[in-house]
């Protein structure tokens, strides 16, 4: 084999591992811009409590911000009451917030049990929001 002949193999060679190379290299790429880190995300986190049964009108609802547990009250300061637990959730949801988790807890004393329902709700804050609210709900 000539020098030229050689010449042209290694070219020949080289070019189709760049391809491959090439190809490696596109394949990588998506994954390697979904490596990148995601912001943090916060969230102020409330619990919603009730008072008196869901299948009667007018329950109360107690609203646990994190610094103290109070009856719901709207912006005239007049405590709220809902018509169903359903129309309690809407009202959460419209004012920003989502629902996390919900559950309940059963409590009783002499064989008499009582059943109390919760939800906890978030709704996305900054962080700087989210330290206030944690130095705010912390005793000192």
């Amino acid at each position: 084999m000539t020098d030229e002949e050689r010449i042209v193999v290694l070219r020949l060679n080289g070019e189709k591992y760049m391809k491959r190379f090439l190809l490696i290299l596109l394949l990588c790429v998506p994954f390697v811009c979904n490596a990148q880190t995601e912001e943090k995300k916060y969230y102020i986190y409330s619990i919603v409590s009730f008072e008196g049964e869901f299948t009667k009108e007018n329950f109360k609802v107690y609203f646990d911000d994190g610094k103290e547990v109070k009856r719901l009250r709207n912006d005239n300061d007049n405590k709220m009451k809902f018509t169903t637990p359903a129309g309690a959730l809407m009202y959460f949801l419209s004012q920003g917030w989502e629902m996390y988790l919900n559950g309940s807890t059963v409590y009783g004393v002499s064989g008499i049990s009582t059943t109390s329902s919760y939800w906890i709700l978030r709704k996305p804050c900054s962080k700087e929001e989210f330290e206030n609210a944690v130095k705010a709900a912390t005793k000192k």
